[in-house]
């Protein structure tokens, strides 16, 4: 990526299988070329672009890994500008940021194909599947969860209409990435829990400011040996009123493809469904649970690039 004088991203582009990238700088001046690799510190190069000029740059990154240590006992709890002190977990949420910014790309530019299985069925308090609709699809590169502007949701929050019929949303990489959650959420590292591989480190996020928005906290999971980002869990905060504090929950699963592309290939979303009373007023009915899996990628030209097993 390139950032300006300012610090501010000026562009940016992932890399082909053999390498090869090609940035396009928004005018003339100086710039910071910064190269972001899984697993390695970020490599940095000065480079000064003339008007109307074409730079032809070779790359040789020798590097030094990232070596993400055991961790047995949660972090403190960092907020805002405060957690760029937190060397750890600023390691984290930079390798984290890694592979969100390759599959941002990849949607960005519709660079895969997707053959998906979507589940979603509505499911009664007492666990009883009331409604189930199964599709299998093929589509272009799209990121699985409802993800409005991060204007929109530093307006709204995460749930829309929260006391009407309400629109649940999901974190997508320009929000994730964006200044805003950052200097609205806290940070802190945490250790596998029961349900987590032993391998992997956890960073947990939780809303630092308190106001009237609904919002979501949990936790960034990546393998402690390569620093890839594995799985991200999220839990909404400020539920509507008739949902009664029941779970509002949700899970992206990231995987790697050969060609070093990155994919959300597992997706789920677990939120409270609401039913009308005779009064007018909103009940608890039961669970809305929308669950996909992508089972094949292929590339923009429909050759198979990597199946999964489920």
């Amino acid at each position: 990526m390139l950032e300006d004088s300012a610090g501010k991203r000026a562009g940016q582009a992932v890399t082909g299988a053999e390498g090869r990238f090609a940035v396009r700088a928004p005018a003339a001046g100086p710039y910071l070329l910064r190269v972001l690799r899984i697993g390695y510190f970020p490599y940095e190069s000065s480079v000064r672009i003339e008007s109307a000029e074409f730079l032809d740059r070779i790359l040789s990154l020798s590097g030094t890994p990232v070596s993400l240590p055991e961790i047995s006992v949660a972090g403190t709890s960092m907020c805002g500008e405060l957690s760029r002190g937190d060397t750890l977990s600023s390691a984290l949420w930079t390798q984290a940021g890694i592979t969100l910014s390759i599959t941002a790309q990849a949607v960005k530019q519709r660079s895969y194909r997707f053959q998906t299985i979507v589940h979603n069925r509505n499911v009664d308090r007492f666990g009883n599947v009331t409604e189930l609709d199964e599709a299998k699809d093929a589509t272009v590169t799209a990121w699985p969860v409802r993800a409005p502007s991060p204007e929109l949701l530093l307006s709204v929050g995460f749930i829309d209409d929260i006391d009407g019929s309400p629109t649940w949303y999901g974190p997508d990489p320009e929000f994730l990435l964006s200044e805003s959650f950052f200097r609205d959420h806290c940070f802190w590292t945490v250790p596998p829990g029961t349900t987590e591989s032993p391998e992997w480190v956890g960073l947990a996020y939780a809303p630092g400011v308190k106001d009237k928005r609904a919002d979501i906290e949990g936790t960034i999971w990546l393998d402690r040996k390569s620093a890839q980002l594995r799985r991200l869990n999220f839990t909404y905060t400020r539920v509507p009123r008739w949902a009664h504090k029941n779970d509002a929950t949700g899970v992206l699963t990231f995987a790697p493809l050969p060609d070093g592309g990155w994919i959300v290939q597992h997706w789920l979303m677990h939120v409270p469904l609401p039913k009308a009373t005779g009064r007018g007023e909103l009940q608890m009915y039961g669970w809305r649970e929308s669950e996909g899996h992508v089972m094949a990628v292929l590339d923009s030209r429909w050759r198979p690039v990597y199946r999964y097993d489920k």
